[in-house]
């Protein structure tokens, strides 16, 4: 297995909230078919403005290791996903060791993915062979999802960007 897959395999299964916070968009079939019963539209959470400074202070708490105080920014379903600040402490530690520590921001961004605002921060960390994106759902000022990825994997975003 090369360093890049097993790098992704530890972010896919370090935070098991990469997929289960985040539904997938539709698929080009499923939105074309004219048999296809119709789904109800996703709800759009409008961005607030403060997605860019938010993702930032919780960036900086996951790198402090004040899970606590993560956790009280969680939505009830996204604290149920990570189990306990000592679990997701735990997860962090173990994928962190494989990353190393952050060493340069490449990119921050505030993008709309599945009709809610996500902050996007890519970053070159000291054992990591490509850079690293953190991606943060949030919608009220509340965490409603996690995703750490190699940025060569970035998600789709939603097409109609402000």
């Amino acid at each position: 297995m090369s360093i890049r897959n097993a790098l992704l395999s530890a972010a896919l299964l370090t935070l098991p909230a990469v997929a289960l916070c985040q539904t997938p968009a539709p698929s080009a079939s499923a939105t074309s078919s004219a048999t296809a019963t119709a789904a109800p539209a996703p709800t759009v959470h409008p961005r607030v403005g403060n997605e860019m400074e938010l993702g930032r202070q919780f960036t900086a708490l996951l790198y402090t290791a004040q899970f606590d105080s993560l956790f009280a920014h969680m939505s009830e379903e996204l604290r149920t996903d990570m189990g306990s600040p000592d679990d997701m402490a735990a997860q962090w530690d173990q994928f962190s060791a494989q990353i190393g520590e952050e060493t340069k921001v490449v990119d921050e961004m505030v993008v709309m993915r599945n009709g809610s605002p996500q902050y996007w921060r890519t970053a070159d960390f000291s054992m990591a062979p490509e850079p690293i994106m953190i991606r943060w759902v949030i919608v009220d000022g509340q965490i409603r999802g996690i995703g750490i990825n190699p940025a060569s994997q970035a998600p789709p975003i939603d097409p109609d960007q402000d």
